[in-house]
């Protein structure tokens, strides 16, 4: 599903379980993680590279669940189309208490994790550009 940066307050982690975020405009990027997890839930920080360097970790941080957290929030920064196979592993799993935010760079109208995130519903996927004088 396609949100508009300035539509951000539609965005639940309960409701969008995947989120993607990307374009050139960082600080926004960092400013709407920060408003997303502010609940108090075990955040985790991953980089594309390092999944992709060592799945079976990755795998086993997400699958394995903890008697003393109910829900986790992953942030994976630097994604790329390379990633799109872990999160359809992911996707066949139905996890119901983990949230994934993705950010990303620059992703063309081709890119295949872009038009993932855009074509299932449940997932969000918004475009952050760089700050106009019509949008300040």
């Amino acid at each position: 599903m396609i949100i508009k940066s300035y539509e951000i307050n539609k965005i639940s982690l309960k409701k969008n379980k995947f989120i993607l975020l990307y374009g050139k405009n960082e600080g926004h990027i960092n400013e709407t993680i920060n408003n997303l997890t502010k609940i108090k839930i075990k955040t985790l920080n991953y980089d594309e590279k390092d999944i992709l360097e060592n799945q079976n970790y990755f795998f086993e941080n997400i699958f394995t669940k903890s008697l003393f957290e109910n829900e986790k929030i992953i942030i994976i920064k630097r994604a790329t189309d390379k990633i799109l196979k872990v999160f359809e592993e992911i996707d066949n799993n139905k996890l119901d208490d983990i949230s994934i935010i993705v950010t990303s760079g620059n992703l063309e109208k081709k890119s295949k994790l872009r038009s993932y995130f855009e074509k299932n519903k449940i997932y969000a996927c918004i475009a952050f550009y760089p700050d106009t004088i019509q949008t300040l």
